[in-house]
């Protein structure tokens, strides 16, 4: 009798952590999943297309470090097509964003008969809604349109006074300026260093079994002029929550269990007295 007790003992102990163990994995938060990720030292890949195909690999001149990334680009839309997503409910994407040369904010003056900007640039889900589209300036006498939230300077060297309301320095929320090694000359300056990267982030709920994220730029002059390129993009998904009510059961059967160990306890004092 004292054997049973014990083995019906041990299985019960057995079925509480192993139901224990239940609960706890499903209670976890669940964490994103990276379902693309690619820094471009080495290939493209698939899944990226653009309407003249110039879909490259182009290493910045800096020679301190090697840099390689997807562009250089002018206007136009540049995609990246995924297929296969997991069950999700929200996607996040990231990119280093690399402005190349003479970009000029919110400018509208035209010198020579050729429109300086304003140069935008844009993302936007295939379908979906609007991520950014805001214009970046590199330097000169106006402001851009974008700043983070929450607002960081940046790294400019440009402090304007009297921007209209609405417009920030050159090279706010950069994380970094001059370090591509890129230079640009004109009438008044000689090989002027001029470049800047963002690091730029973006969430947005998303269900679909398939993703098209589109990067652009327009009112931009010639790619010699200003250009733009991607790095270190990264696209990951958040899963769909355990319903609650799974780890719901899990509880009660903990609990039921522990009703049944109580009332067993029970009845073995009676056999014993």
């Amino acid at each position: 009798m004292m054997k049973k007790l014990k083995k019906t003992a041990q299985g019960s102990r057995y079925m509480r952590s192993a139901l224990l163990a239940f609960v706890c994995w499903f209670s976890m938060p669940v964490s994103a999943a990276t379902v693309y990720i690619n820094d471009f030292q080495s290939a493209v890949g698939t899944g990226w297309s653009s309407a003249d195909n110039t879909i490259g690999i182009t290493q910045a001149p800096n020679t301190d470090f090697v840099r390689k990334f997807l562009g250089e680009f002018s206007n136009g839309t540049v995609s990246l097509s995924l297929t296969g997503l997991p069950e999700h409910v929200s996607t996040t994407v990231s990119f280093s964003l690399y402005l190349i040369r003479s970009w000029d904010g919110n400018a509208t003056a035209i010198a020579n008969g050729d429109p300086l900007g304003p140069d935008h640039w844009t993302l936007n889900v295939g379908g979906g809604p609007t991520l950014l589209n805001t214009t970046f300036s590199n330097g000169g006498s106006v402001g851009q349109a974008y700043a983070p939230s929450p607002f960081a300077a940046g790294c400019t060297g440009y402090n304007l006074s009297g921007l209209p309301s609405g417009e920030y320095n050159p090279m706010t929320g950069a994380s970094e300026c001059y370090s591509l090694g890129y230079t640009f000359s004109s009438p008044d300056v000689t090989n002027e260093a001029m470049d800047s990267v963002y690091e730029l982030s973006f969430a947005f709920a998303h269900t679909g079994g398939s993703l098209m994220l589109n990067f652009g730029a327009n009112g931009l002059q010639g790619i010699a002029d200003e250009s733009w390129g991607l790095d270190n993009v990264k696209v990951a998904v958040s899963p769909v929550p355990v319903p609650a009510a799974v780890w719901l059961f899990g509880s009660g059967l903990l609990g039921l269990i522990g009703v049944a160990r109580r009332n067993r306890i029970s009845a073995n004092k009676e056999t014993e007295d």
